[in-house]
């Protein structure tokens, strides 16, 4: 087989198609930015429930959505011995320890703490945090989300990562083109899980003084508490987020674990849109000047109050900090130079 101009780069992990979490919605992006840029590239990740096994359609890149993602990835390493193993999240350390094996070199995408140290939400999974910290230190290259990520797993491991903001396609977030007629009245939470705070943003609804959206998932059990909240309503899974945010006045970020980016602010805010968050993680340095911090549960009324009055120009301001552009430049930069070493 013909080597590719640039290298052939390998993603494997868990999740990618279908593009859902935060996590995968960077990384699709970014594969298709590496094949343009002359790299082959081929991905592999599990099945979701329900699903059969196929090709993905549509790509610059080779995807494949199989049963058993670590095992075929470990095969494609053996037979196609790729320059670069990359992988994220959820089945890293099964990818990376096959790696390791085959002396492969790696690329860590470290896009949450949940495996690495204990997280509020997360305290009944199985997480062997050792092991995880272990195949963290043989990483050739560990980019992280932002620079308070970095200085956890340095805190964490030793090692020192690269940062690269998750990647966030502009056009597919940005309202502009939208028909005219919606107002922005809803107060708006993203994810209706308990690790993202539902619990608190249904506490404090009939405070904010505002309808109130809560979209995605909904935790377990707290159907009827939306059902009690009058000015409050669940609108489940939503695929493309553009309507919600033309019609979004604040978005409530009150996640309970270490968030290390926060990619729902900058969706926002490239909107115009200010937000309340709860100062954990990263929410402080993604949220610069776009919004509000707001410390406690019952702080929130108030947060929402003063961010309605933050500008939207200052919102965007604050999200061209991580304009996709310039966040995929440095990643094939990192990228290049990993292949390039001796």
């Amino acid at each position: 087989m013909a080597q590719s101009a640039q290298g052939r780069l390998l993603f494997a992990a868990r999740d990618l198609f279908p593009a859902v979490g935060g996590a995968s919605l960077s990384m699709v992006p970014l594969l298709r930015a590496f094949s343009r840029a002359g790299y082959d590239v081929m991905s592999v990740n599990a099945l979701p429930p329900g699903a059969l096994p196929h090709t993905v359609a549509d790509e610059p890149f080779s995807g494949h959505v199989v049963r058993d993602f670590a095992a075929e990835a470990a095969g494609i390493m053996d037979r196609w011995r790729p320059d670069l193993v990359i992988t994220q999240g959820w089945g890293s350390t099964q990818v990376l320890t096959s790696a390791f094996a085959r002396n492969l070199r790696t690329c860590l995408f470290a896009v949450d703490l949940i495996g690495y140290a204990p997280q509020e939400c997360f305290e009944g999974q199985d997480i062997d945090f050792a092991a995880n910290l272990g195949a963290l230190r043989g990483v050739d290259l560990v980019v992280a989300n932002s620079a308070y990520m970095k200085r956890r797993l340095r805190e964490l491991s030793g090692i020192r990562a690269e940062v690269v903001a998750p990647i966030i396609t502009e056009d597919d977030y940005l309202t502009v083109g939208l028909p005219r007629t919606a107002s922005r009245r809803f107060v708006t939470l993203a994810s209706g899980l308990a690790h993202k705070g539902v619990d608190i943003f249904l506490r404090q609804a009939p405070r904010l003084g505002r309808p109130c959206l809560i979209c995605g998932p909904l935790e377990p059990g707290r159907e009827a508490r939306v059902a009690a909240c009058a000015n409050t309503r669940h609108v489940g899974y939503v695929s493309d987020m553009r309507p919600v945010y033309a019609h979004t006045a604040c978005l409530v970020v009150a996640s309970l674990f270490e968030e290390t980016f926060g990619r729902v602010i900058v969706e926002a805010n490239m909107n115009g849109i200010p937000v309340a968050a709860l100062d954990r993680g990263a929410c402080r340095e993604t949220l610069g000047r776009g919004g509000v911090l707001f410390s406690t549960p019952g702080a929130l009324p108030e947060a929402v109050h003063v961010a309605l009055g933050v500008s939207p120009d200052v919102c965007r301001d604050n999200a061209r900090r991580f304009a996709s552009a310039s966040q995929i430049e440095k990643a094939l930069r990192l990228v290049a130079d990993v292949l390039h070493r001796p």
